[in-house]
C-alpha cells in the first residue's frame, strides 16, 4: 500500500461523531508541536549560484495539511539571517549566522520541552541539527537516531569542509570548530549514544564514525530488516542513563528514484516503505523528545509530489504512536 493510500485510510478510519459519543474522543498521549526552521544556511549555493530551496520546505509541508493531520500545536517559526554564498577560509559558510540561528532554535525547543511537548521541527537543511543538539545538551544526556547519509566530514578527516550541512553529525558529536561548542557545551550528543541509519555502504567516513562509537547501520542492512534496525537503535538510545532521544530525518536517506528533490541524491537509499517501517517504532516510544525533517528542496520538485509523500510518511509513521482518552 502506498503512503498516500495509508494516509487516506487513516483519515477514513477516524472516529466519527457518532462513535465518539459512545467511545469518547481520543488524542495522542504526547503533545506534538510543529516548529519551522526554514534555513538554507548550511548548504552550498544551488546550481544557479543562488539560495538553495530547502528554506521553502516547511511551507510546502504545512500546505499539505501536515499540522492538522498530526493533530499538532503550531509553534510558528524561527527565522534565520539571510543566506550568504561566500565563506571565509577556515570557517563553514554562514558560520556566524548558523550559530545565532542555532541558539535561538535551541531556546524555542527548550520552551516546547518545558510545556512537555514533543517537537516536530520542519527544516531547512541539516545544520539545524546543531540547534537541536544544543537544546538537548542543555537538558541532559540524550540519544540521537540519524536517518541520513553520515554527514561526518570534519577538519580532521577532510580538506573539503565548507558547508555545515555536510558536517552536521560530526558537529553535534563535538568534531569541528565553533559550531561544535556553542555555549561551551561540546559535545551536544555523545558518539556512543548515536545510531546512524541509512548511510550508503561505501561511505568514506563510516569506519571512523564506528571507531568513535557511533552505531552505523547502512542502507542495505536497514532495507533488508527495517524493524530490526529500529529495535537496535532503540536498544542504544533508551538505555537508563539517557534522558530520552531525538530522531533526525534527512530526505536524502530515501533513494533518489523515490525522492529526487534533495541537495545530494545518492543511489541505494531506503524506500518510503522501508523508512516508515524503521521510523514508526521510534516515534511510538514515549522517550522520544522530538524529530526534525530536513533537506527536501521544493525547487527540485516542480509538481510537489515529493513534498506530499514526505508529509504522508510523517503522518503514517506518527500514527502508530500512543493514544489516551481525552479526559486523561
Amino acid at each position: 500500500m502506498t503512503n498516500t493510500a495509508k494516509r487516506a485510510g487513516s483519515q477514513a478510519g477516524a472516529t466519527s461523531p457518532a462513535a465518539q459519543s459512545t467511545a469518547g474522543p481520543t488524542y495522542r498521549a504526547r503533545r506534538l508541536t510543529v516548529l519551522d526552521a526554514p534555513s538554507s544556511l548550511g548548504l552550498r549555493p544551488n546550481a544557479h549560484g543562488g539560495v538553495p530551496g530547502t528554506y521553502k520546505a516547511p511551507g510546502i509541508l504545512r500546505g499539505t495539511g501536515l499540522v492538522r493531520d498530526l493533530r499538532a500545536e503550531d509553534a510558528g517559526a524561527v527565522v534565520p539571517a539571510p543566506y550568504n554564498a561566500a565563506r571565509t577560509f577556515g570557517t563553514v559558510r554562514n558560520e556566524a549566522a548558523i550559530a545565532d540561528f542555532s541558539l535561538r532554535l535551541a531556546d524555542r525547543l527548550g520552551g516546547i520541552a518545558d510545556r512537555r511537548g514533543t517537537a516536530v521541527v520542519l527544516g531547512g537543511d541539516c545544520s539545524i541539527l546543531v540547534g537541536v543538539g544544543v537544546a538537548l545538551r542543555r537538558r541532559g544526556r540524550f540519544g540521537l537516531v540519524s536517518f541520513d547519509g553520515l554527514d561526518y566530514r570534519h577538519p580532521g578527516n577532510s580538506d573539503a569542509v565548507g558547508s555545515a550541512g555536510g558536517e552536521s553529525l560530526a558537529l553535534v558529536t563535538g568534531l569541528g570548530g565553533s559550531l561544535a561548542d556553542l555555549d561551551g557545551l561540546r559535545s551536544y550528543v555523545r558518539s556512543g549514544d548515536v545510531v546512524s541509519i541509512g548511510p550508503r555502504p561505501d561511505d568514506e567516513f563510516a569506519t571512523e564514525a564506528a571507531r568513535n562509537g557511533i552505531r552505523v547501520i547502512d542502507s542495505r542492512v536497514a532495507a533488508r530488516a527495517p524493524a530490526e534496525a529500529a529495535q537496535e537503535a532503540l536498544d542504544t538510545v533508551t538505555r537508563p542513563e539517557l534522558d530520552g532521544f531525538w530522531v533526525h530525518l534527512d530526505a536524502d536517506v530515501i533513494d533518489p528514484g523515490e525522492m529526487p528533490a534533495v541537495d545530494s541524491p545518492e543511489p541505494e537509499g531506503l524506500s518510503f516503505d522501508h523508512l516508515t517501517a524503521a521510523l514508526a517504532p521510534l516515534l511510538a516510544d514515549p522517550r522520544l523528545a522530538g524529530l526534525d525533517a530536513t533537506i527536501y528542496d521544493p525547487d527540485l520538485d516542480p509538481h510537489l509530489r515529493c513534498g506530499r509523500r514526505l508529509s504522508d510518511l510523517l503522518v503514517s509513521a506518527f500514527a502508530q504512536g500512543p493514544e489516551t482518552p481525552l479526559s486523561a
